[in-house]
């Protein structure tokens, strides 16, 4: 097979590659003088308060001072740089596969995915179905901070998780937003449904983000002493982050050019699993990390509650209005309850916003009065 960098310097888009052309959105707007839709919707995320608060949004480790341990915003910034080297290379729109990168985890809350956990218990309390942060993605870029993107940005951007339960990832062609809409319905109600997105690019996107957070956060974990490189599983991939998404590279271009899917030689998807379970046995449960769950939980139980009876009781007078509710539309304000309200607060704050907004509310202050 001829080199993929010089595939890529002449290829033409593979004619099911998503076409500017097809563009959907809610609320049509002029065209740019100088942007592709696609692109306008990466810039409308960059541009965005979600997208900056990316920096102090946490991957997997939490309150460990190492300025070169993952947060969110290297790993969007990972996702996109490997699926838009693949996406040159097969003929797709780079410019969709950037911008399904870089926003499809602006719904996580605050400590990953053990505050979406916690978040997830007080919805279910509050009779709101799952938390779930792809769901929580999407109602943030649509609802919250209204960006109007096209349909397959949101579509990629929902469907994003679960990577890893096949080998062949095949779009659901020709989606509308009335299926968004079920999809997101099914998300709410079951967060474990695996969804597949209505683009090559999603496809891509959604394999990319599980061998993206893989292989990071293995280098995280040596760097933290967790584990040693000569503990992890013997595989095709390799043991270093460079060579495990070159590996996948390859291998996913080799087996999906040309092709109405993305797809991953069973070899490569076996090896990759073997990281996963590697993660999930010596990494992601390390008591080590684990050292603050608790209260952890117990501030997420404490902030939620104390904001959704202030809310009620004060009202425009609140900490929630006065905080977040403040400069939110009409249209928002009259379709989101009170406690959906207290839930999107929540989940967009940093880690760091959230523990100042902890000691704000609970931690008595000096009153500053001199005799």
């Amino acid at each position: 097979m001829e080199s993929f960098s010089k595939t890529a310097e002449r290829r033409e888009p593979f004619r099911r590659s998503a076409l500017s052309s097809d563009y959907q959105a809610r609320t049509a707007e002029p065209e740019d003088s100088y942007r592709p839709p696609y692109r306008r919707d990466v810039d409308r995320i960059l541009h965005s308060k979600a997208y900056a608060r990316y920096v102090d949004k946490t991957q997997v480790v939490y309150l460990v001072a190492n300025d070169h341990i993952s947060h969110r915003a290297l790993h969007v910034q990972l996702v996109s740089s490997l699926s838009r080297g693949i996406a040159e290379v097969l003929g797709l729109n780079r410019s969709l596969v950037e911008a399904i990168a870089l926003g499809h985890d602006v719904g996580h809350p605050p400590f990953g995915h053990e505050g979406e956990g916690y978040l997830s218990k007080i919805s279910h309390e509050w009779q709101l179905g799952t938390f779930t942060h792809p769901w929580q993605s999407c109602r943030l870029l649509s609802t919250i901070e209204p960006l109007n993107l096209g349909l397959a940005v949101y579509d990629g951007i929902l469907c994003h998780d679960g990577g890893m339960a096949t080998t062949r990832w095949e779009p659901q062609w020709g989606k509308t937003w009335s299926d968004h809409q079920r999809e997101l319905d099914a998300k709410l109600k079951d967060p474990h449904v695996n969804l597949m997105p209505m683009t090559l690019e999603g496809c891509l996107v959604k394999i990319c983000d599980t061998v993206s957070y893989l292989s990071r956060d293995i280098e995280d974990a040596i760097s933290l002493g967790i584990i040693d490189r000569q503990q992890l599983p013997d595989t095709t991939l390799g043991k270093h982050h460079h060579e495990i998404l070159k590996t996948v590279a390859e291998d996913i271009i080799r087996h999906s050019l040309d092709k109405e899917y993305i797809a991953l030689s069973d070899q490569v998807y076996d090896a990759v699993m073997a990281l996963r379970r590697f993660n999930f046995d010596y990494i992601y449960f390390e008591p080590r990390l684990k050292r603050e769950s608790s209260k952890i939980q117990r501030s997420y139980d404490l902030l939620c509650h104390f904001l959704f009876d202030d809310l009620l009781s004060k009202k425009e007078k609140s900490y929630t209005w006065t905080h977040f509710l403040h400069n939110k539309s009409t249209v928002y304000h009259e379709q989101t309850s009170p406690q959906r309200q207290v839930i999107d607060y929540v989940a967009g704050m940093t880690d760091g916003f959230f523990i100042r907004t902890i000691e704000k509310i609970f931690v008595p202050m000096p009153i500053g009065l001199t005799c």
